[in-house]
């Protein structure tokens, strides 16, 4: 089951699992956070805006997850600084 573009739901010995839709690596039970074992990168986001359309502040940041093995992209969140990782996919 997909459930980001790059990022998706196996049931492996009879426990779902996350894994990496591109490499196949999996990354831990669906039960948890992925994000947990992602490879993280926070990124200002004054960094990525032309300088006439910055807005002065710090206070944002893009976290942004991607695989272990093969570096694909799965998510980018934008948050304040302060604030704790968005825990974004909880399965029932």
């Amino acid at each position: 089951m997909k459930v980001l573009e790059s990022l998706e739901i196996v049931e492996i010995l009879g426990t779902r699992m996350y894994r990496c839709s591109e490499c196949q690596v999996v990354l831990c039970p669906a039960s948890e956070d992925y994000k947990e074992y992602a490879l993280k990168r926070e990124v200002r986001t004054t960094k990525l805006e032309p300088d006439s359309l910055a807005f002065p502040t710090d206070a944002f940041v893009l976290r942004e997850y991607f695989c272990p093995k093969c570096a694909v992209m799965f998510e980018v969140d934008m948050t304040e600084v302060k604030e704790k990782q968005i825990f974004s996919i909880s399965l029932k």
